[in-house]
């Protein structure tokens, strides 16, 4: 047989195993970068179920990208609001929720010789103060903060307002006219002993005007808005993707 003819067939043998050889990684390297391409999908998906809102009616804060939560893409727990929201008793106690300047009318009466009437004279006032109102902090406890990972919230139960003082201001009273007996005459004019029960007695009626109804109602207002001045900036910190909800105990 001619050399040239068998090394001729050995050549094409040898070119059409390589060709086949070829083929076949080809093959094996598309399904291999295909594998890899549906792996990295699935990934994806997989991460994008973690860190998405689970409400689509919730939104996130504005400008807060949720792939950067910093506690990770699993989000946070309770716990982890509850120990910075209760941190914060252990840097004050009371908490000064509302000041409300209220006015109450007054009377001051001198009786005169012999307590009689044509000797009496009654001096009508207007006497001004102020009402602080405070709630303690320090009665928050774990059980009144309520974590919301669907809906992004950290509700805080808050005690009711208290009265915590009363300061009465003398210097703004207004005087008012003058009813005299037809036998009185010059000013009423108060020793100290009276000038100190005048006082006594305008501080019980300035506790009496601020403990009604309508006084407690705005200190719960303010209530709501204080408290979630001072513990919203403690939970962005932590997340700006929460808003706290503030809701006053009865």
């Amino acid at each position: 047989m001619d050399n040239n003819k068998i090394e001729k067939d050995i050549q094409e043998t040898v070119e059409k195993a390589v060709k086949k050889t070829m083929v076949k990684n080809n093959i094996i390297n598309n399904v291999f970068d295909w594998i890899l391409k549906i792996a990295l999908i699935i990934g994806l998906i997989f991460i994008y179920q973690q860190v998405k809102p689970k409400n689509p009616d919730v939104k996130p804060v504005d400008g807060y990208d949720m792939t950067i939560e910093n506690n990770g893409i699993f989000g946070f727990t309770a716990v982890d609001f509850e120990e910075v929201i209760l941190g914060q008793a252990t840097r004050q106690h009371l908490l000064i929720v509302n000041e409300q300047e209220v006015s109450v009318p007054t009377t001051i009466t001198s009786t005169g010789l012999f307590n009689l009437s044509v000797f009496s004279q009654a001096l009508n006032q207007t006497i001004y103060g102020i009402g602080e109102y405070t709630i303690d902090i320090t009665k928050i406890t774990k059980n009144d903060i309520l974590f919301d990972q669907d809906k992004f919230t950290v509700t805080i139960n808050v005690p009711y307002p208290e009265l915590h003082s009363v300061i009465f201001e003398p210097e703004k009273t207004k005087i008012g006219d003058a009813n005299k007996g037809w036998l009185a005459f010059g000013d009423i004019k108060l020793t100290p002993e009276q000038h100190k029960a005048f006082e006594v007695e305008a501080i019980d009626k300035l506790t009496e005007r601020l403990n009604e109804k309508d006084c407690f109602d705005t200190a719960e207002r303010f209530t709501k808005l204080t408290a979630y001045e001072l513990y919203q900036p403690l939970v962005n910190s932590l997340s700006p993707a929460y808003k706290v909800n503030i809701v006053v105990k009865k």
